[in-house]
């Protein structure tokens, strides 16, 4: 872990009594140049190498009985898929949560804009020297980003807004999972900043054993069924829903040798307070449904974006935090939004898969589009479901990936598409002011399935 041993437990996603009551030795470390591990810290550079020797030590030790297994949130997601890549023989399994094997799309970048508030508020408070934090404004990065380079170095190559492939295939392990050779249990959240790049990381599966769990949950280490405005169930609460003993019960079974009695895939339905299992993501026979969007006229102004709310961001200690279920009918209100659809499902309806906005446009290249999927309650308050973000290239079209949803629409209840030229400050503000054109012919895909069945004992 980067953020210090002596604050990493207790904690609902590595709890270590429960790990001991199991039969289970609980080591917390902290990586390369934090807190009293020596050396010059660097994200993502020697996890993998440091990783696989903190394995092999663990290993040796009266204690241990040679074999070492895995868990963590977020960048402890990361060192997991590092120290697994470079193939340490002790490790049997990992079990990454609410993280990814890949560090630039679906981390820093979201299909090439920058992740602007993770980024700076992360560096601001999480990864800076302890001196140095912005805690009274970590939001001021946003427009110190010079500042910040000089306590966070690296942060000026990550908020460039082109990827470099090369810097940063060197540091993830997408492109090489050939080298993981353990089973992984990956767990996502519907709301979590890195959902798409955990369902990705599950889908580069090389593993018979890897298995999927997908709560409802943003970037939360409590793994609450409040997420943002909405209490989505309390099934959904990962303590509720015992998510570390489901950890247990799959590293128990990798290192026994046998398959998981979890299902392949377990995901938990929004809208409907309840897990199902099943065995791919997307559920087989799911389907794209297209609803048209309505042609519009986007007013952009850099000095006045739109702002972010909710979804599945992340700003460090901001107030809000950057995610989850929030009313949009404020923004849907603003000028510069268009509500682009408004379409009452006639019959119930799974989401269950892959959302996108396919728009024909008259934007200049680099104009940015953003478009907000929601779903319209009784009192008439929006919530969000998903969100994402394009460039476009000026050519008369963009695609605007909305990532994966999981939830049930009632009958009658209204889905609506709310569509703009910037979301501020979870991506960076638009270049230039002006209007840019939503032409017919626009589109919205869903992906849908047939209801889904309780079939799951998750």
């Amino acid at each position: 872990t980067p953020y210090l041993k002596e604050t990493a437990a207790p904690s609902p996603v590595v709890d270590v009594r429960l790990g001991t009551e199991r039969g289970y030795r609980v080591v917390v470390q902290d990586v390369r140049g934090r807190g009293s591990s020596q050396g010059e810290f660097e994200p993502f550079v020697n996890e993998e190498a440091d990783g696989a020797d903190s394995v092999e030590w663990v290993a040796g030790q009266d204690w241990c009985d040679g074999r070492v297994v895995m868990a963590g949130m977020s960048y402890v997601g990361a060192t997991q898929w590092l120290a697994a890549a470079a193939a340490p023989p002790a490790l049997r399994g990992i079990a990454p949560t609410l993280s990814a094997d890949d560090y630039a799309d679906g981390w820093s970048y979201r299909d090439g804009v920058p992740e602007l508030g993770l980024l700076v508020t992360w560096n601001a408070i999480d990864l800076a020297p302890f001196e140095t934090r912005w805690h009274d404004d970590p939001l001021r990065a946003v427009g110190e980003l010079e500042a910040l380079a000089k306590v966070a170095p690296w942060s000026a190559e990550w908020l460039e807004r082109a990827a470099k492939p090369d810097y940063w295939s060197s540091r993830s392990v997408a492109h090489r999972r050939d080298d993981v050779m353990v089973p992984a249990l990956v767990i996502g959240g519907w709301y979590d900043v890195f959902c798409d790049a955990s369902l990705r990381s599950f889908a580069r599966s090389r593993h018979a054993h890897d298995r999927l769990v997908v709560g409802p949950w943003g970037h939360d280490s409590e793994l609450s069924h409040l997420v943002g405005d909405a209490n989505v169930g309390i099934a959904g609460s990962g303590v509720v829903a015992e998510l570390f003993a489901t950890v247990l019960d799959f590293h128990d079974a990798v290192l026994a040798g046998r398959p998981p009695a979890l299902p392949r895939v377990s995901v938990y339905v929004l809208g409907a307070h309840r897990w199902i299992g099943l065995e791919a993501w997307p559920p087989p026979g799911a389907e794209c449904t297209e609803l048209g969007l309505e042609s519009a006229g986007v007013r952009v102004d850099p000095a006045e974006p739109v702002p972010s709310l909710g979804g599945r961001g992340l700003l460090v200690e901001v107030p809000g935090h950057g995610f989850g279920i929030r009313d949009q009918r404020r923004i849907a209100a603003r000028d510069d939004v268009a509500v682009a659809l408004r379409h009452a499902m006639p019959d119930p309806c799974w989401l269950a898969g892959p959302a996108r906005a396919t728009l024909r446009t008259d934007a200049q290249p680099g104009s940015m589009w953003t478009v907000t999927l929601c779903v319209e309650q009784p009192d008439g308050a929006l919530h969000n479901l998903t969100e994402g973000v394009a460039t476009d290239a000026g050519d008369g079209g963009v695609t605007v990936s909305l990532g994966d949803v999981c939830a049930v629409i009632e009958a009658g209840r209204p889905v609506v598409a709310l569509v703009a030229g910037s979301s501020f400050p979870r991506w960076p503000r638009p270049a230039s002011a002006g209007t840019q054109r939503l032409l017919e012919g626009s589109r919205l895909e869903l992906t849908t399935a047939a209801e889904p069945l309780p079939v799951s004992s998750q």
